[in-house]
């Protein structure tokens, strides 16, 4: 099992790479800058988010319900992201479209 502290490192360095990678798209012209400031919201609260469910497992006293917590932040982290970089992934190919 993961320490919770290289958890929440983690938590923070995805989340501060996936907001460098909103911020060069936000430099480029004809851009929607009102959906590029929604995604930066949300990866503002995932972090939050995540890094207080890593803090505060469910059933802190039965080792397997622990690991299947951390599991499971793990996983629903690995998916927020990804569909909030594809959907970056999609305002980059409109403005290129366009």
């Amino acid at each position: 099992m993961t320490k919770r502290r290289d958890l929440k490192k983690a938590i923070d360095y995805l989340s501060g790479e996936l907001m460098m990678e909103i911020l060069l798209c936000s430099l480029q012209p004809k851009t929607n800058r009102a959906k590029l400031e929604d995604l930066m919201a949300r990866v503002c609260k995932l972090s939050t988010e995540f890094k207080c469910r890593a803090q505060h497992p469910a059933g802190s006293t039965d080792h397997q319900l622990v690991k299947q917590h951390y599991k499971k932040v793990r996983k629903d982290f690995d998916a927020e992201i990804d569909e909030i970089f594809t959907e970056l992934m999609s305002l980059n190919k409109e403005k290129t479209e366009n």
